[in-house]
């Protein structure tokens, strides 16, 4: 179980908290149940001062919740200052809240967060109620939950690629055995420029630099419209997009869109044109086409993968194929993986 204070987190164990489930940051809290006291309640929180939500429980299924400061406000307290007198001899049962959250313990923290940010304001601030095999597992207070997401937002960010800001390949490596290991369906899209070298000789490296970070700026305002997809920069011009099988096509269309919206810019008065004309690999001159993109999709649906180094090997044939597509259409190519092992 993750320790409260998260900064006893030592650069050596850093790496796990990637993996992390919101039931890995739950702690436990002894809950009430049903046939319990009204005094049971008042005891438990004049005891813990840190104390803040209690659940009630049947049969170790939560059924409710016992809020410290509306619980003391409204019951003890009451509208009169009379309320541990009127309620003294009341159940749980009679009083508590219904739950406002209750999570499964295996769901990612990030949607965990997703949720608990749509909740009613007045609920805001609950602690979260973690189940496990749909029985009562723990509680994770909202501080512990934003500390660890800070945690890993740096740990992320020291692995982003400094050009786009984009998680690395720590990141991707760490989001595809994540969904591995769930068996949840995914596709993987690779996403690089077609003759860049070439392009970089002719143009220079700033400018490079600026087709690069122009991607990067695409697929973060694509994420704004798709919040559940992952999006990262393997380094260079090869770029990643793990989504959900309906999306994928759809997301790399729009990719290759905005990204020839910007031709114009990345090639000047060599657009209307239509080519340019730079060295080779083999050092010798030759005419190029206008930037365009390769997008190979790998998915989970038609594939059984294992391991990530399963998913690059398939990838390495998927890009090879899509790369031969786009040399022969001489344009931005999407090519999905259809074939079944």
């Amino acid at each position: 179980m993750l320790p409260h204070d998260l900064k006893s987190f030592k650069c050596d164990i850093e790496p796990s908290i990637l993996d992390l489930s919101i039931g890995d940051i739950a702690i436990r809290v002894e809950p009430l149940y049903k046939t319990s006291k009204i005094m049971d309640a008042f005891f438990k929180f004049m005891k813990d001062e840190e104390l803040s939500l209690i659940p009630v429980l049947d049969n170790n299924i939560v059924i409710g919740q016992i809020h410290r400061n509306r619980f003391l406000e409204h019951t003890v307290l009451g509208r009169f200052g009379y309320g541990i007198h009127l309620n003294a001899q009341k159940s749980i049962f009679e009083v508590m809240e219904k739950p406002n959250l209750v999570i499964d313990y295996h769901m990612t923290l990030e949607d965990a967060s997703m949720i608990v940010q749509k909740r009613e304001l007045r609920n805001l601030y609950d602690d979260i109620i973690v189940s496990r095999n749909n029985e009562y597992y723990g509680i994770v207070p909202i501080n512990v939950l934003l500390e660890t997401i800070t945690q890993r937002s740096l740990i992320i960010a020291r692995d982003a690629n400094p050009l786009t800001g984009l998680p690395g390949n720590w990141a991707i490596q760490r989001e595809i055995e994540r969904k591995i290991r769930c068996k949840c369906p995914f596709n993987v899209c690779y996403i690089d420029i077609n003759h860049f070298k070439p392009y970089n000789d002719y143009y220079g490296f700033e400018k490079g630099d600026k087709v690069i970070s122009s991607i990067g700026n695409i697929l973060n305002k694509i994420k704004k419209d798709f919040p559940e997809i992952f999006i990262g920069h393997i380094g260079g011009d090869d770029f990643i997009i793990i989504c959900n099988n309906e999306v994928s096509e759809l997301v790399c269309k729009r990719v290759i869109k905005e990204f020839e919206e910007l031709l114009p810019y990345f090639h000047e008065g060599d657009f209307i044109k239509g080519y340019y004309v730079s060295k080779n690999r083999k050092d010798e001159q030759e005419a190029f086409n206008l930037l365009s993109l390769t997008c190979a999709i790998v998915s989970t649906e038609t594939r059984n993968i294992t391991s990530f180094a399963h998913l690059a090997s398939i990838a390495s044939e998927v890009k090879a194929e899509a790369k031969r597509l786009s040399r022969v259409s001489k344009t931005s190519v999407i090519f999905k993986d259809r074939r079944n092992e």
